[in-house]
């Protein structure tokens, strides 16, 4: 199924799609600081450089009823997708329009991850990607990074490889980076014992290892808030990551700083 339901009739439909363009929004510097429920739908705001955004979506039962026109008290930010420049447009609404499908890569991820939750946290799965690009832009990293971070699950492992080898058709450095990525990642799994950290091999590719600090950085947040403790490896987990970090010079800081901000996003959620 499609990523986005850009038709939701209920309130939590409508914050389940803000909460999913609030963590592509991140990578761009907008960060979700408040959602309004009201009968017609959600006014959500957004900071960027100390400026307050605005989005708003309405309900589809409450849609052609003035319901926009009337709340907005904000420059808009908005997205290509969503199809409303026009009418901002056309009715003087100050906005700004953001590509938020801005490369091949990115598009190809949400098609294959769709809205996907994983098992045991029921955490939707495209997050992985989202806030490791939020991640790779803290750092630095190259548009190859970012490019080859979007499409590496599709090859990560060897079911995934075999399926989509004829299929792997991106830019020649992107797949290169993406495939030099998976022989890196899986040779250091937390089943396997290490003596010195110099037994984890880097890659010569700086994109490559600029990869590879998102990667462990946003599971560890994942595993830090839904598993560690409860998972029956949690021991061997946490020496795993801490080796990751150790090697790839992740700080407790900057991790503790992306922890914060995903916190930031979380709390708008509706707990089920």
């Amino acid at each position: 199924m499609e990523r986005f339901n850009f038709d939701a009739n209920t309130i939590a439909e409508a914050r389940e799609y803000m909460i999913g363009r609030s963590r592509q929004l991140l990578r761009h510097g907008y960060l979700l600081m408040n959602i309004n429920e009201f009968e017609w739908g959600i006014s959500a705001y957004f900071e960027k450089d100390l400026k307050t955004y605005q989005s708003i979506y309405i309900l589809k039962d409450h849609r052609n009823k003035y319901h926009y026109r009337r709340n907005v008290t904000h420059t808009i930010i908005t997205s290509h997708e969503c199809n409303i420049t026009e009418y901002l447009e056309i009715n003087s609404m100050p906005y700004v329009a953001v590509n938020l499908s801005e490369t091949e890569e990115y598009v190809a991820i949400q098609k294959f991850y769709g809205n996907g939750k994983a098992k045991r946290s029921g955490v939707e799965l495209i997050n992985h990607i989202d806030e490791g690009l939020y991640i790779l832009n803290k750092i630095g990293a190259s548009n190859i990074a970012k490019r080859a971070y979007a499409i590496h699950p599709i090859v990560q492992d060897d079911k995934g490889l075999l399926a989509n080898f004829y299929e792997f058709k991106y830019h020649p450095t992107v797949c290169i980076a993406a495939i030099e990525y998976r022989s890196v990642a899986n040779d250091y799994l937390s089943l396997r014992e290490i003596k010195t950290l110099e037994d984890i091999r880097l890659s010569p590719l700086r994109d490559v290892n600029n990869m590879l600090i998102a990667d462990k950085m946003q599971n560890r947040k994942d595993f830090d808030l839904y598993h560690n403790g409860t998972h029956d490896r949690s021991s061997e987990l946490n020496k795993y990551f801490d080796n990751w970090f150790k090697r790839l010079g992740i700080t407790d800081e900057f991790y503790n700083e992306f922890c914060e901000t995903m916190k930031q996003l979380e709390k708008w959620k509706i707990k089920k």
